[in-house]
């Protein structure tokens, strides 16, 4: 697949209407679509011709907006799967005193038809009790099966005041199914939704997966020190901690999401890694500090390893990984752009136009570094 320049769509423009995208964080695709999240709004665009085709605000005031040159932090919209998408955007609202009835904090779940891009309906969720004591609260739409979508709200684990609740909501009823404190969602897979789960005593957090439609436990792994639960793929989990008992020794492991048992364990160099999935059979995490990276692929079910980068006896760097999407990776080096085969690691011969942050079998949108952030989409061909 090639990736050509269509248009580019300047974000200090979209900044006039709305700040938009800075990273990979805040835009899903859909088709030939892209959803713009933000702290009060969602942005849908077309993107063979960059022109804005619905902004879907809240209808109770934004708890928070965004000024002129704020960094956007808001979590991307979720595009639900089966034959009626729907995008899926969490906002925090807030209704105003009248009389004696005090102001009210909530979260306005929205959620908008992917065909039209008009407003289906909205959800307003009860915030947890815990909200009036934390800050730097954030909310997002971890997954969603056809049936059930999942949002989490949370401090942050950088919070010196640390807590989570994460909901199951019905997408037919449009209601709330369950309530969860102390769990903090991070991946939606089939009839699971996995995440970590802090301890009474707010120490030991442990992985844990819920069924997705009643909100009954299905497993529960052991007690862990700095536990992080990733998804990786339709198939797998991606879990790192250290030993309770002994904080030097590091825990990596790929989990079956259904059970929670071991399927492999993670080579020993592997660290703090963001995996994708290539629409096939095939993860790809990668890592990146400064100007080091690491690129790792593992079969998407049994989670053995494929390849990794860099080989220094084949004298090859890894990239800088910015997209997997059908079989490719997507990066860069020093010379430029480049595409990766998942399944080998192999050199494409064909290097593409851009390295996108997210890819379709439409279009790829990349980013000119910050602080410019201008926001290009190419089409995909061939």
């Amino acid at each position: 697949m090639y990736l050509l320049p269509t248009w580019c769509y300047f974000l200090w423009n979209l900044r006039s209407q709305s700040p938009g995208v800075h990273d990979q964080g805040e835009a899903s695709l859909h088709r030939d679509k892209a959803y713009v999240a933000t702290l009060d709004r969602l942005l849908a665009f077309n993107t063979t011709t960059g022109s804005l085709t619905a902004t879907i605000t809240l209808k109770a005031d934004a708890l928070s907006v965004l000024r002129r040159d704020e960094r956007n932090n808001a979590a991307p919209p979720v595009v639900t799967p089966g034959a009626n998408p729907l995008v899926l955007a969490p906002f925090f609202a807030r209704k105003p005193a009248i009389g004696t009835q005090g102001a009210i904090s909530f979260i306005e779940l929205t959620a908008t038809d992917a065909s039209s891009d008009k407003l289906h309906w909205r959800l307003p969720l009860t915030l947890p009790t815990w909200t009036k004591e934390g800050s730097a609260r954030t909310v997002s739409v971890v997954g969603s099966s056809e049936k059930v979508a999942v949002v989490t709200v949370s401090t942050g684990k950088s919070s010196l005041f640390s807590a989570t609740t994460t909901y199951g909501i019905d997408l037919t009823a449009r209601r709330v199914l369950w309530t969860k404190d102390r769990f903090e969602a991070t991946a939606v897979t089939g009839n699971i939704v996995a995440g970590e789960l802090e301890t009474s005593d707010g120490t030991y957090e442990s992985a844990l997966g819920y069924d997705l439609l009643t909100g009954t436990e299905r497993w529960r792994g052991e007690d862990r020190l700095n536990l992080d639960v990733k998804p990786a793929g339709p198939h797998l989990l991606l879990v790192q901690a250290q030993n309770k008992s002994d904080y030097r020794v590091h825990i990596r492991q790929f989990l079956d999401p259904e059970t929670g048992t071991v399927k492999q364990e993670v080579p020993e160099d592997f660290a703090g890694s963001r995996c994708d999935h290539d629409g096939q059979q095939t993860i790809v995490c990668s890592w990146d500090q400064g100007n080091l990276y690491k690129v790792w692929a593992f079969n998407d079910r049994t989670a053995s390893l494929l390849w990794q980068l860099p080989d220094q006896t084949a004298n090859r760097i890894a990239p800088r990984v910015t997209a997997v999407w059908n079989g490719r990776i997507y990066g860069k080096t020093n010379d430029g752009p480049l595409a990766l085969d998942t399944r080998t690691g192999a050199d494409l011969p064909t290097r593409p136009g851009a390295a996108p942050f997210l890819v379709n079998g439409y279009t790829g949108l990349a980013l000119s570094p910050y602080p410019e952030d201008d926001l290009t989409a190419y089409p995909a061909t061939g």
